[in-house]
């Protein structure tokens, strides 16, 4: 902020996109189950203003009432650190969900309460910071993944010929919940004999009703989300031994995560492990939706790798790695005709001579159902 020449941050947040667009908000204020926004000054206390005002789980202690007027609670406080002419910080309007951020309504008015003070976008200092994790972020993805993994087996002792896939989901879902992680992590589920990705699943009917079939493969996506942090597992099951276009497809998907293992180190332009992960599906003759990994945090984060279904996303090529970060590798392995593919991956920490999975019992590959 002292660099930019900025007096003051206004950070918001919501529980948007599976409660992620809570982030930046999350990791200055600690808050986890409200929305709203903090007033984060260069000198003097900060000031979180929320539907209620009070959180005893924060790590502040000037919260405040601000709904339905959260402007003019946020233009109180600016004029009392007598700050109406200085120059703020607006963090939530760029970025990856830039257009899914700070309200225009909110925006507008603050301009018009506040005229002579200048606005500036400074969503990247908060994004940026929280790119570079602690060791007690580490640990709570290293908690997250313990989770996950039990989440992962329970799974596969509850997938049965007949069984419905909302038992399933459910026996996922609360596995994670006994374990430690919080109620809001997203599981994406699709069950079918032609799959592609398992948020394909969210556009088709309730699950409920169905019953698994021989056959079948099932594919999850998970965020095992401990104290906020997302340790998500990409996992496919296959209900009865798959065949041999489902093995080919899991050597590939496999092939390509362990070369992304082995790229992945401090100072490599992101560009690299892109290239080297998507070489090995396009060199077998696949191709692929969605890209071969993302950063994580509290959020899904940068860097985030060529992605076709999202045809306006400009990756983040040249981006070069650093130690402290935590990027899902989740290679997406896909038929020529889109009809067929499979995801496989897991968070991976970047260390100072190179990488490591954050789970020590997590082993790739699909989880073979026997019948």
């Amino acid at each position: 902020m002292g660099k930019r020449d900025l007096d003051c941050l206004i950070i918001w947040g919501s529980f948007g996109f599976n409660r992620t667009l809570i982030s930046n908000l999350r990791y200055l204020s600690n808050v986890s189950a409200t929305e709203g926004y903090f007033v984060f000054p260069l000198e003097g206390e900060p000031t979180l203003i929320t539907f209620f005002g009070r959180h005893d789980t924060t790590w502040v202690d000037d919260c405040r009432a601000g709904h339905p007027m959260h402007s003019k609670a946020i233009a109180q406080r600016i004029s009392e650190l007598h700050l109406e002419k200085g120059n703020l910080g607006i963090v939530g309007i760029s970025g990856y969900f830039g257009e899914m951020g700070f309200s225009y309504a909110t925006y507008t008015s603050l301009v018009n309460l506040l005229p002579e003070a200048h606005f500036a976008d400074a969503t990247n200092i908060i994004e940026s910071a929280r790119r570079i994790k602690s060791g007690a972020e580490i640990r709570c993805f290293e908690l997250g993944c313990d989770a996950g993994v039990k989440a992962i087996e329970a799974g596969a002792d509850r997938i049965r010929v007949g069984t419905k896939d909302r038992d399933v989901q459910a026996t996922i879902l609360d596995t994670l919940y006994r374990n430690g992680c919080e109620a809001g992590s997203m599981l994406l589920y699709c069950s079918r004999k032609v799959v592609s990705h398992a948020g394909q699943g969210q556009d088709l009917p309730l699950p409920g009703p169905r019953q698994l079939e021989e056959g079948d493969m099932i594919l999850t996506e998970m965020d095992a989300k401990y104290q906020g942090y997302m340790a998500q597992f990409n996992q496919p099951y296959s209900v009865g031994e798959p065949d041999k276009e489902w093995k080919k497809k899991e050597a590939v998907a496999l092939e390509s995560f362990h070369t992304g293992l082995k790229v992945l180190r401090p100072g490599i332009m992101i560009g690299e492990l892109d290239e080297a992960m998507l070489s090995i599906i396009t060199k077998a003759g696949y191709t692929w939706r969605n890209p071969m990994f993302h950063g994580l945090g509290l959020s899904l984060e940068g860097p985030i790798g060529r992605f076709p279904v999202q045809k306006p996303f400009e990756p983040f090529l040249t981006i070069k790695t650093q130690p402290g970060q935590v990027i899902e590798l989740e290679p997406h392995v896909v038929s020529p005709n889109g009809k067929t593919g499979l995801t496989i991956g897991c968070p991976v920490l970047v260390t100072e001579t190179g990488c490591r999975p954050l789970s020590d019992t997590w082993k790739p590959g699909i989880k073979v159902i026997k019948i």
